[in-house]
């Protein structure tokens, strides 16, 4: 595979290299340290904005060494977590109709209920 294949395709090249580096856990910024690859180069690559082959070859060279892979790999990569976690909901239709909280509950509620006006008032 040449290198020239993935310049072609480097939009899917970025999308995977985004995959990649949420898969292994990195940040942006954790990648492009580990790849000696500038933030903004490495916003390019992403993008599929690099429009210099040069350029293109010599980060991807770098991404490729960093991760132990070869061009086929990035090119096919497919990411860890493909598919979307169901939502899962649990409820309780065994809730009696006239309920009271107990005292420490509502002393609780009471609380966390300050806590969210305090961060609606320091927010807006």
């Amino acid at each position: 595979m040449s290198m020239e294949l993935l310049f072609e395709n480097r939009k899917l090249i970025g999308k995977n290299i985004l995959n990649i580096i949420k898969d292994n856990g990195y940040t942006k910024s954790s990648f492009s340290r580990l790849t000696n690859i500038s933030r903004p180069t490495l916003d390019k690559l992403i993008k599929g904005e690099v429009d210099s082959l040069a350029t293109f070859k010599t980060h991807i060279q770098k991404i490729l060494e960093s991760q132990d892979m070869n061009e086929e790999q990035l090119l096919n990569y497919v990411p860890k977590y493909k598919t979307k976690k169901e939502l899962v909901f649990a409820l309780s239709d065994n809730a009696p109709e006239n309920h009271a909280l107990n005292p420490k509950a509502q002393e609780m509620f009471g609380i966390l209920e300050d806590i969210v006006h305090m961060y609606e008032l320091y927010y807006n």
